[in-house]
Parts: structure tokens; C-alpha cells; sequence
């Protein structure tokens, strides 16, 4: 029996402890839910230690409220216009540059696309002169070797020939690359 009543006291006693818990923390958001509105209240206007209670104060504090808002608002706004001038003037520079470097690409792109290109008449025909010069040098090697002179493949002229043949290529590729 003591058991019993001894369990019921310990429910009852955490059943008080937990209201208990409970209307403190109430307690609590009260008190600090009115030190916020005091803090509001103290930021915000002074008010001599008259009466505030008398409605023509109340009104009188409403409208310094209303007018500090509209004053901040009208802020804002003004600040709102000057940001949204600033990043329409950013924007319309950062456009007007990537046109540009667009533009110079587009000049670069045409300008590699052409450089290899000779035009007969009305038609443009792409040509690699490296690979023509080759083609030179090898008919003319199968030229002397059909014709059995070997005598001037084997002589130390052909090869400085062939060389100053491909150089002179590289220097005249330079030259029509950055003529324009």
C-alpha cells in the first residue's frame, strides 16, 4: 500500500514540477516579448515621464512612428532606384564589351578562315602551301629517279634546295598571315 501511495505522490509531484516548468517558461516569453517592445518602444520616441495614456499622446506617437516608417521607406526607395540604375549601367557595359570581343573573334575566325584560301576569278580555292612545296619536292625526286639522275639526288645542292624551298614557304606563310 505505501508503494502504491508513494508512486502516486512521485506523479504527483511530477506532474506539479512539469506545470510548474511549464508557467515559468510562459513567464519568460512574456518578459522577454515585453523587454523587445520596450526596446521598440524606447529606439523608436522619447516620451517624458508624463502620462501616456491620454489618447492625444497616443496619436502623437503613432504619427512620429508613421513618419519615421514613410521617411525609411521613402530611403529604401531611393536606394532601391539607384541600385537598379547602377546594375542596368553595369549590365549595358558588360554587353557592349562582349560585343566587342565577339566582334574581334568574328574578325580573327574570317581572317584564319581566308589566309590559306587564293581566289582564281570568282572562285576561292583553299591551299596548303607547305603541302604543295612537299608535293613539288616529291614529283621532282620521282622525276630524277624515273630519269636515273642520281647524281643530283646524291649531290649536297637537292637538299639545301628542298630546305631553302620549305623555308622560303614558312617566311611567305608569315608573311600573308600578318599582312592584314
Amino acid at each position: 500500500m505505501k508503494k502504491i501511495d508513494e508512486k502516486n505522490n512521485e506523479k504527483i509531484n511530477s506532474d506539479i514540477n512539469g506545470r510548474i516548468e511549464y508557467i515559468d517558461q510562459s513567464l519568460r516569453s512574456v518578459d522577454n516579448r515585453m523587454r523587445a517592445v520596450e526596446k521598440r518602444l524606447s529606439i523608436k520616441t522619447f516620451v517624458p515621464d508624463a502620462d501616456i495614456s491620454s489618447p492625444e499622446k497616443e496619436r502623437s506617437v503613432d504619427n512620429i512612428s508613421q513618419n519615421e516608417i514613410t521617411e525609411k521607406l521613402q530611403e529604401i526607395d531611393r536606394k532601391l532606384t539607384n541600385l537598379e540604375k547602377t546594375t542596368h549601367e553595369t549590365h549595358v557595359i558588360d554587353i557592349d564589351s562582349i560585343k566587342s570581343q565577339l566582334s574581334y573573334i568574328e574578325n580573327r575566325i574570317s581572317k584564319l578562315e581566308k589566309h590559306n584560301e587564293i581566289t582564281i576569278g570568282k572562285i576561292k580555292v583553299p591551299i596548303e602551301f607547305s603541302g604543295l612545296a612537299a608535293t613539288i619536292v616529291m614529283f621532282a625526286t620521282g622525276y630524277l629517279i624515273y630519269s636515273n639522275h642520281w647524281n643530283i639526288i646524291r649531290s649536297s645542292y637537292y637538299p639545301i634546295l628542298v630546305g631553302i624551298l620549305f623555308g622560303a614557304v614558312v617566311i611567305g606563310k608569315f608573311i600573308i598571315t600578318n599582312r592584314k
